[in-house]
């Protein structure tokens, strides 16, 4: 009797829907919700590079702020265009003002006296020659000091080449949903652009 009961239980199929729906729903549930998470960051990120070129036009071309200084109505422009998912300040917007295309994001020139590859600020002697402030170098954006981005922080004047950055964290919504994932992803986004003789 106990052969047939578990013969009986075995070739039974009810239910077997439920169980395999109970198996896979949180993976599901899991992709799911990380697709439409990687969707609105997407998004977000989108629509504020596409608010970062409209607001680069105030810079680009000078325009009349109406007394607000020019970052700040960068980031009103860029707030506005983010339908409200993201609130800048200024201070999350940089702008460095470079002499051509072609040196954003280059270091500034350095003589590489003692030829290891890379800049030497501390003071070093090299074949009988004493450069006590570190190897001589060109002090392009003006900071006193030798760096390996040759920006000038500003907006610029007419004719300059500006690369505005604009740095956010994009809190997930699912450290809302669930704190234990809490978090955020740092994005950014960049826009470079020669300013109109204004």
């Amino acid at each position: 009797m106990l052969k047939q009961l578990i013969k009986r239980i075995r070739r039974d199929q009810r239910g077997t829907t439920a169980v395999e729906l109970a198996l896979i729903s949180p993976v599901l549930a899991t992709v799911l919700f990380g697709i439409i998470e990687l969707s609105v960051a997407m998004f977000v990120n989108t629509v504020v590079e596409g608010g970062l070129r409209d607001a680069s036009r105030v810079g680009l071309t000078g325009m009349d702020t109406g007394g607000t200084s020019r970052e700040q109505r960068i980031a009103d422009i860029v707030n506005e265009a983010s339908l409200g998912m993201v609130n800048l300040t200024p201070s999350d917007i940089s702008s460095l003002i470079y002499p051509s295309f072609g040196d954003i994001g280059q270091p500034e020139p350095y003589t590489d006296v003692n030829g290891d590859g890379s800049y030497t600020a501390n003071a070093f002697t090299h074949n009988g020659v004493s450069y006590p402030d570190g190897e001589p170098y060109d002090d392009i954006n003006g900071s006193g000091a030798w760096e390996d981005d040759m920006g000038q922080a500003g907006l610029g004047g007419p004719g300059e080449i500006v690369l505005y950055t604009i740095t956010y964290n994009w809190n997930l919504l699912s450290g809302q949903i669930i704190p234990i994932l809490g978090g955020t992803i740092p994005m950014s986004a960049s826009m470079v652009v020669r300013n109109e003789p204004f």
